[in-house]
């Protein structure tokens, strides 16, 4: 939303200038009368008219003010997009909350649960291309005749949910050693998700744990994660460069699980591929999770995922789900990049908030705590 105040020696003066400059689709929030100096060298007041206007940005687009461009600054360059694409998606939950729901295909109307379903998906912001490959799925199901004496919407629903996939990180590499860096921008909480893992293994699983450091840009970051070593007797080294990394892997070889630290990133900075690329390309045994926080508008999330990943995730760590219970946005992301889901973070407490992710858990943040019934056999 652009605003901006207009001073002018009459009404039409005035009007003329908001139209030159914020187009025909201003809109006048307020108009007043006041005297104001006719020079800085007279005390002699003449009446004015003081106008106060605003366009929505969007709208300001395809108005005919004068064209101005993008500023060169490569820092700041996709700025203006990701304000139009988070207002954009603003719009979006304030139009499904107005019309409520969406029409359901003809073909869905006998079955009633179904129908409810669908209109919660459709309610909660899933988004459409999500919704119509489940409903292409469930239609497949009802035609094999997977619709005689069972729970439809409790069948469905799990097929919606299987288009994340729900991993457990000690098994994608089961003999080990496990050597998991975390990436993600600043303060989703990659640092106390490290801590909370590394005392869980030393003191749970009884297994050797060792910490690197690589946050040396965050004032503080490495001095919060030593504290932790301290207090959990963990071997802790700081690095810099991709050369003190290896070194410090080949110290640790030993070790069945380290964990590195990283200083947070601006996923939208266009250097970041070629710095993760130098960084970790081609170094043997490391899994990359990313970190992200339930509380992250879905338009950052967008350049999250985009922005790391040159380096392909092994798996999704979802964080502050105590100060954001609407998961939507990850749960879109998580289903458009293909991207595994590991862990949930739910406070600040060490070790105890953070839980391993399950198709359950996920039902219950999107629909509920008791929208998820599991089957026979079922395992998370």
């Amino acid at each position: 939303m652009k605003l901006k105040t207009y001073v002018a020696r009459d009404p039409q003066e005035a009007l003329d200038q908001v139209r030159r400059e914020l187009g025909p689709e201003a809109v006048i929030l307020s108009t007043q009368s006041r005297r104001v100096r006719t020079s800085e060298s007279s005390w002699a007041k003449r009446r004015h008219i003081e106008i106060t206007a605003a366009v929505d940005q969007a709208a300001a687009l395809d108005s005919p003010a004068v064209f101005q461009a993008w500023p060169a600054n490569p820092a700041n360059s996709s700025l203006p997009f990701r304000q139009l694409r988070e207002e954009l998606q603003e719009m979006k939950g304030l139009l499904r909350q107005w019309l409520g729901s969406q029409d359901p295909p003809s073909w869905l109307t006998p079955y009633s649960d179904l129908n409810t379903l669908f209109q919660t998906l459709v309610r909660v912001g899933i988004h459409d291309q999500i919704i119509h490959r489940w409903l292409d799925g469930v239609r497949t199901s009802l035609a094999n005749g997977n619709n005689s004496g069972t729970n439809l919407k409790g069948l469905a629903l799990r097929q919606l949910l299987q288009e994340i996939e729900v991993i457990n990180p000690w098994k994608l590499n089961p003999h080990g050693p496990h050597r998991w860096i975390f990436l993600g921008s600043t303060g989703v909480g990659k640092t106390t998700t490290i801590a909370k893992l590394a005392i869980q293994a030393a003191f749970v699983r009884k297994i050797r744990v060792g910490l690197i450091s690589l946050d040396n840009v965050r004032l503080g970051g490495q001095e919060q994660l030593a504290s932790y070593a301290r207090i959990s007797d963990l071997p802790l080294v700081a690095v810099q460069s991709r050369s003190e990394l290896a070194e410090a892997l080949n110290n640790m070889a030993d070790l069945d699980l380290v964990l590195i630290d990283t200083p947070g990133r601006n996923p939208c900075d266009p250097g970041l591929p070629m710095e993760l690329g130098q960084l970790f390309g081609e170094l043997p045994g490391l899994e990359h999770h990313l970190v992200v926080s339930a509380t992250t508008k879905e338009g950052n999330l967008v350049d999250i995922f985009q922005g790391f990943h040159v380096v392909p995730p092994a798996s999704c760590i979802v964080t502050k789900l105590d100060e954001s219970g609407d998961i939507v946005g990850v749960f879109n992301q998580l289903c458009t990049r293909r991207v595994p889901l590991s862990y949930l973070t739910t406070g600040q407490r060490i070790p105890e908030d953070i839980e391993s992710a399950s198709h359950q858990r996920l039902a219950g943040l999107l629909l509920g705590p008791h929208s998820y019934q599991r089957f026979p056999g079922e395992k998370e």
